[in-house]
């Protein structure tokens, strides 16, 4: 059973109130737990993503994730309340994250909640854990990190509000198997120059083809040149990406503003050539070719006038444009690039168009200032390989 809604419908609910009106499964599955404190958990975690809810719908997402899988396992598997969990329980917690069991996975990432009837109904074919090929259900290093850090943070938050008499958390994640200090070669994600092509061409081929398809290209080109994340290009509560953020400057240079990662709005410089992806996607749509300061439509328009769309639709566009140039890859027999592609996913696109800007010799400053980074560091540790370059090509020459 889902318990928290997407952030839209979440901060629909009363401060005061504890379950939304309009989801009245969530309330008769919580009362209905014969639990003691359930409910008390239920009301103090709605409080803790109530604070991040407004603020970032990111962070929100992460924060709901682990603390309902938290209190989904707690609950129907230990039986009891998660203050009432302690080390040993945590422990165990980690080790049914790194295998859950299978009724608690889903082969595809599912809505929570389907609108049925003007009412907020759970989807039965959500699951709180995602297959995710032969290592079912195994994380990363950065994800191990970053479930220990948001549930440290939950745990604090329910200190401070004197309900959870300790967080057991750092003790666990000290001592936990699956937390690896990883010390190889760290570089972004990224697609290969003949992936890329590929792409590209397959996107364009799609919007010759099919005018509708005019939007998966653009979405394409965009999220690749302008090197954006996915949720600066789609339509959240407190941001709507709308024509009227391109804009031109006195001296005729083209930017796109954008609100991103830490609440922060950034200018991203555009290229001429992207600007005729722009032009062909805003002719397309019946648009003069380039937008004003007063154009007020939505950057990526949804088939309702006059609304963007969801990051999960942004996903699924992304998805089946990867999916076709698997099979041109294919077709051409170039297999272990389209199996490597099968494994991308849209953030990889942002990281493409770093690494090829900074390959093809563009300054790392601007490149940073462009990507939102905070430090010219993260910048230069996930796009700057020239030194590893160097170190692959010497191998080769080596002799068995």
């Amino acid at each position: 059973m889902p318990l928290f809604d997407s952030a839209k419908f979440f901060n629909q609910i009363p401060r005061n109130a504890v379950f939304a009106d309009q989801c009245p499964a969530v309330e008769t599955f919580v009362l209905g737990l014969d639990i003691q404190g359930a409910l008390d958990d239920y009301r103090y975690t709605k409080d803790f993503l109530t604070s991040y809810s407004k603020k970032s719908q990111d962070t929100y997402d992460k924060f709901r994730g682990d603390a309902e899988r938290l209190l989904l396992w707690s609950w129907l598997i230990k039986r009891k309340s998660i203050v009432e969990l302690r080390r040993r329980d945590l422990e165990e917690y980690t080790d049914f994250v790194a295998k859950p069991d299978p009724s608690w996975q889903a082969d595809n990432t599912e809505r929570r909640f389907l609108a049925v009837n003007g009412l907020r109904e759970p989807n039965q074919r959500w699951r709180p854990f995602r297959v995710t090929g032969a290592g079912k259900g195994r994380l990363n290093t950065k994800s191990w990190q970053g479930l220990f850090s948001n549930l440290s943070v939950f745990f604090n938050y329910l200190m401070a509000e004197d309900y959870a008499p300790g967080n057991h958390i750092p003790i666990v994640k000290k001592n936990c198997p699956y937390l690896r200090q990883e010390t190889g070669i760290n570089t972004a994600k990224r697609l290969s120059e003949l992936q890329w092509e590929y792409l590209l061409n397959t996107a364009i081929a799609m919007a010759d083809a099919d005018p509708q398809h005019e939007r998966t290209l653009f979405v394409i080109a965009t999220l690749k040149s302008l090197k954006l994340r996915i949720s600066e290009l789609a339509e959240r509560p407190n941001w709507l990406p709308v024509m009227s953020h391109y804009h031109r400057d006195h001296e005729g240079n083209w930017w796109y503003r954008t609100y991103g990662k830490g609440s922060k709005e950034r200018d991203v410089s555009i290229s001429n050539e992207y600007l005729q992806f722009l032009k062909r996607y805003r002719e397309n749509r019946g648009l003069p070719p380039l937008p004003s300061k007063d154009s007020s439509e939505p950057v990526i328009e949804s088939r309702l006038r006059n609304r963007g769309i969801g990051s999960r639709q942004l996903r699924n566009i992304v998805e089946y444009a990867f999916t076709e140039s698997c099979e041109s890859l294919l077709n051409d027999g170039f297999e272990v690039e389209a199996s490597e592609l099968r494994a991308a996913t849209t953030h990889w696109l942002r990281h493409t168009g770093a690494s090829m800007e900074v390959a093809a010799g563009r300054e790392l400053a601007h490149v940073q200032a462009d990507l939102g980074h905070g430090s010219i560091r993260t910048t230069d540790e996930l796009y700057v390989d020239s030194d590893n370059m160097e170190r692959a090509s010497s191998a080769k020459s080596q002799e068995v």
